[in-house]
């Protein structure tokens, strides 16, 4: 056997076992579209090697040769490509953000209610926009619910046990402090939530920018500011039923939203009230009406992920396909730092959120400046227009974005890639739309 033959066999091995892991992976994952073209991609490869084992020996040498050196050259460009390093920019001033003027404390609100009145006197440029998404029909109502009586009711069912949590969320110190080192403390605390069902968990100093200014929803009174002087925030991420997301933009889609959240808020009580027992101040941030202070900047302050284009934080393990749980507490901890694995530069260049967003309320377009940050900046009653259309929270982009794949090895090789090599990141973005759709179709959901 020549040596060309031999590095051209060998070259060919590896492409083969490339694309038959890919077919093996897409068959268990029930990507039909992928399977498909992957098994094609296979085949061909297989039919190839063949091809030229039995052309005459020159040509056959020079065939293995050049396949050699094009996987060769392939190989180079992914891995020595320039690295995608670009992260979040912060550009200037970040004031707090008032609750009252979020797009969910905006619509509790009843019309002509006191609460009602009292807001739009101080901002009528909302009131026009507003109460014309307020004429369409709230997510959980009748008009909702009878498109799929039993899942809509499911996921009215969570919602009521997660109102229940939010006598919970605080309380008294109740014992002296236990004495052990930050480091400690951080590490006990993140062991005990990955412990409880997380499977990311950071810490970073609570930045005041980040806690809401006045009260905009909750038991607290409307409109009272709002002190939260804990030292520190302690983010965690607990995956979501990718199953459940395919089916965006209906019913199951709440369901799986609202049983995360009843999770995220079930960890985020018992590790609060544990740190109390140790002997310091804490306060769990829940769904339902809770939160004093803005999940995404901390969790990325806390190195959970990064936010991107989906205005909304997307991690190194899950992609978006998460939700997020907040403590704030006085319990010494060591901060972590911000992560940068390539998700600026990614959604520079994929744009599929975007595409396919429903609403159309992701832009295609650069950053732009809001609140001293540079990001992408979401039309927020846009999205949550289409929400009250669709009587769900959509999730079309957490389905659609190519950092929601699986945890296997395959898909963890390629995000380890993308986060190293900008060509890479060309390459996988050229082969998602190939391989799963530039426009995914939805799935049927497990139930």
């Amino acid at each position: 056997m020549s040596f060309w033959l031999f590095v051209g066999e060998i070259s060919f091995l590896v492409l083969i076992g490339f694309f038959f892991t890919f077919t093996l992976y897409s068959y268990r994952e029930k990507e039909e579209k992928a399977f498909r073209s992957s098994l094609l991609f296979l085949l061909g490869l297989i039919l190839m090697n063949l091809l030229f084992l039995i052309m005459p020996g020159l040509v056959r040498n020079l065939l293995f040769l050049t396949v050699f050196l094009a996987t060769s050259v392939a190989v180079f460009i992914l891995f020595f490509s320039t690295s995608p390093s670009s992260a979040t920019k912060i550009i200037g001033e970040q004031k707090k953000v008032d609750e009252r003027d979020t797009i969910f404390a905006r619509f509790e609100h009843r019309e002509n209610s006191k609460n009602y009145n009292d807001y739009y006197s101080l901002k009528p440029e909302y009131k026009t926009i507003d109460d014309e998404i307020r004429s369409l029909p709230d997510i959980l109502t009748p008009v909702h619910i009878k498109k799929d009586p039993v899942l809509f009711s499911l996921a009215a069912a969570e919602d009521d046990c997660l109102k229940n949590f939010i006598t919970l969320v605080s309380g008294e110190v109740i014992a002296g402090q236990m004495e052990m080192s930050p480091f400690d403390n951080t590490q006990k605390v993140k062991k005990i939530i990955n412990y409880l069902g997380a499977g990311i968990c950071g810490v970073c100093e609570l930045d005041q920018a980040y806690v809401y200014s006045h009260v905009g929803r909750g038991p607290e009174p409307f409109g009272a500011e709002i002190y939260l002087k804990h030292k520190f925030a302690v983010v965690f991420a607990m995956e979501m039923d990718r199953r459940m997301i395919a089916a965006s933009p209906k019913a199951p889609v709440l369901v799986e939203t609202e049983r995360k959240y009843v999770e995220v808020a079930k960890v985020a009580i018992i590790v609060s009230d544990l740190i109390r027992r140790m002997g310091y101040e804490a306060r769990a941030h829940i769904a339902g009406s809770n939160y004093q202070a803005i999940l995404p900047p901390l969790g990325w302050k806390a190195g959970v992920g990064e936010i991107g284009r989906i205005g909304i934080l997307i991690t190194e393990k899950y992609g978006p396909c998460v939700r997020l749980g907040l403590i704030t507490t006085n319990l010494p901890l060591t901060p972590d730092t911000p992560k940068t694995f390539g998700v600026q530069d990614f959604c520079q260049k994929c744009k599929k959120c975007a595409n396919n967003c429903p609403a159309q309320a992701i832009p295609l377009g650069d950053k732009t400046e809001e609140n001293g940050v540079l990001k992408w900046v979401l039309n927020r009653e846009g999205c949550y227009r289409f929400w009250r259309k669709a009587g769900t929270d959509c999730a079309m982009c957490l389905y659609v974005c190519p950092y929601s794949k699986p945890r296997n090895w395959f898909h963890d090789s390629v995000r380890k890639l993308n986060s190293q090599s900008s060509t890479a990141q060309a390459v996988s973005l050229w082969a998602d739309d190939y391989f799963y759709g530039r426009i995914p179709l939805p799935k049927e959901p497990p139930f």
